[in-house]
């Protein structure tokens, strides 16, 4: 594993998936899995068991990332690339070969990356050749870091890279299965795939763009910025000037979904939702033009309620709410761990109680009265005092008697779940609530509503 200060030289990607594989244990890996991944669809259907897998991956496994360096955060998300690739390769049931393997990891990633020719040279019928396998790799390399280091986004940029992130990951997963089924790489598979990639990516900036305008005027600044930005996305010229002329002028929240292909649409609202609780994105105008496109995709309630769940979830703002109950810093660490490693199950549980709950829970939380402001109080950062900590826990208690769904709320540490809760309630329920909590907005020069970078950082994206 390449260590910060080598992160610029050569070969970072090579000894990466080298080191991957070094660790990895098929059958114990495989065993890892959970049963609702291994039971999803069939070896010669593994789209259900990807879609699992690219969620998983874009959760947040670290509670509080705050401090981690920006080197290490983008290597964990090329790491997590490589996993995912790896874990349909098992679901697939193909003997481990581990020569085949790291082939198929340099093809893969470079066919995602959009390296065609090298991607197939890399990935022939029999025994692939080592120097085709590191001009791939080497393609890959570059490509990886152009489009997420540093990570994160610009102050008065669009929050693009978790979509960035779960675009790449969602075309990862369509280049191994096309491999998976043909035994090889097809040309004009991988022209497929590219183009509904760039599609996604085109449609998302252009949604986040629209949720922004609706929320502020864009003024100079912030338009230079997020057309920069754009570069990020890896896509070809026509394309890349078609994208930014959307940017500036964003069409309706209706239109943007209408056009969105049925399978692309979930992903864009969860995005949307994500880019709401990111940059903090507040007011009417922002709530208005996420439920404009929310009703325009034709999704019903359990849907989108799961695509707020997985919102929050990949938000993790979990210190925040454990300092708001009053966590004391000796168990901070502790949780931190627990969460950790349950992340992923608690998330699925929070989903399932919530989606097939969702009318019951609104309803209950207008009626409880202090629950929702104490909640949007928490979640917003604000410190619950002893006697609105016993109010939340009796109110929590109160509504798991209605919806004994939530009683995962309830129980003993269910407190720590309350983030997901909180963030995925209806925007009608706590409008004024999430308004007296926000925070005044950054001073010029500091991060703002889109992202927390390092001047340094901005410098080297907008350049």
């Amino acid at each position: 594993m390449p260590k910060p200060k080598d992160f610029l030289a050569r070969g970072w990607l090579e000894a990466l998936v080298t080191a991957e594989l070094d660790r990895h244990d098929p059958a114990a890996a495989l065993a890892r899995l959970p049963a609702e991944v291994r039971g999803a669809g069939s070896p010669d259907d593994l789209a259900p068991a990807a879609r699992l897998l690219v969620a998983r991956s874009l959760r947040r496994r670290r509670v509080d990332d705050e401090a981690v360096p920006e080197t290490e955060a983008f290597l964990d998300d090329v790491r997590l690339h490589v996993e995912l690739v790896l874990d349909l390769a098992l679901l697939r049931g193909a003997p481990f070969e581990r020569l085949r393997r790291y082939a198929e990891l340099a093809a893969v990633l470079a066919a995602a990356a959009g390296e065609w020719d090298l991607a197939v040279e890399a990935l022939p019928r029999r025994t692939p050749e080592p120097r085709a396998v590191a001009r791939a790799l080497r393609a890959a390399e570059q490509a990886l870091r152009a489009r997420l280091f540093p990570p994160g986004d610009p102050v008065r940029g669009l929050p693009l890279y978790p979509g960035v992130v779960a675009v790449q990951r969602r075309l990862l997963t369509r280049v191994a299965m096309g491999h998976q089924r043909a035994g090889r790489l097809d040309l004009a598979a991988l022209e497929r795939h590219a183009a509904y990639a760039a599609a996604e990516s085109a449609l998302l900036a252009e949604a986040l763009a629209g949720l922004f305008a609706a929320a502020e005027p864009v003024d100079a600044q912030a338009r230079a910025v997020r057309q920069a930005q754009l570069a990020r996305l890896g896509l070809p010229r026509a394309a890349l000037k078609a994208v930014r002329r959307a940017v500036g002028a964003p069409r309706s929240a209706e239109a943007i979904a209408r056009v969105a292909p049925e399978r692309v649409r979930p992903f864009l609202v969860e995005q949307l939702f994500l880019a709401v609780l990111r940059a903090r994105v507040a007011g009417d105008g922002a709530a208005r033009f996420v439920e404009a496109f929310a009703g325009a995709t034709g999704l019903d309630a359990a849907a989108l309620a799961a695509a707020k769940v997985e919102a929050a979830a990949q938000h993790g703002v979990h210190r925040v709410w454990f300092d708001a109950l009053g966590g004391k810093a000796s168990s901070w660490q502790a949780f931190a761990s627990v969460w950790e490693s349950a992340s992923d199950t608690l998330v699925e549980r929070v989903s399932a109680a919530v989606t097939e709950n969702l009318g019951a829970i609104a309803t209950e939380i207008r009626e409880t009265g202090e629950l929702g402001a104490l909640l949007a109080k928490a979640a917003a950062g604000g410190t619950l005092t002893a006697e609105e900590r016993r109010k939340v826990r009796s109110q929590l208690l109160d509504l798991a008697k209605a919806v004994p769904a939530l009683a995962i709320f309830a129980a003993p540490g269910g407190m720590l779940l309350l983030p997901l809760l909180a963030k995925l309630l209806p925007f009608e329920i706590l409008p004024s609530a999430w308004d007296r909590t926000r925070p005044p907005a950054a001073p010029a020069g500091e991060a703002g509503p889109a992202g927390r970078e390092r001047p340094k950082a901005r410098k080297k994206r907008a350049g």
